[in-house]
């Protein structure tokens, strides 16, 4: 039978879980705290809102027809109570910006394309 940790729990109850040589578990290794610490860490970051968030987002640009899907998605989940305003508001501000910035590089393109058919008529 594998040997239980030594250290009592928050509760004031044994701990229960199985001991590593220095006959705490992981969790009350005193050895391991700082690693610990940094696998809490790593753990909240991966469940954080911007982390589900980029999961969830394509790699490439996406076109001004699928930021408008997005964020009918985003609205429904606002409406539905699983996601904060806030982060619909934040999603909503960032996707104006990227279709304003399409829109003024569609039409510096155009412009472009205009002052090259004008200096090449005049020469």
């Amino acid at each position: 039978m594998q040997a239980k940790c030594s250290a009592t729990t928050k509760a004031g109850t044994e701990c229960r879980a199985p001991a590593l040589a220095s006959g705490f578990c992981v969790s009350h290794d005193p050895d391991r705290i700082v690693q610990l610490a940094e696998w809490r860490k790593r753990g909240g970051r991966g469940k954080s809102n911007r982390a589900r968030a980029a999961k969830n987002l394509p790699n490439e640009p996406m076109t001004t027809g699928e930021l408008h899907i997005h964020l009918g998605v985003v609205f429904r989940k606002v409406i539905n109570g699983t996601l904060e305003p806030g982060v619909a508001t934040a999603a909503a501000s960032v996707a104006r910006a990227m279709t304003d910035i399409a829109k003024t590089s569609e039409i510096e393109e155009r412009l472009i394309d205009l002052e090259r058919r004008l200096t090449g008529r005049v020469s």
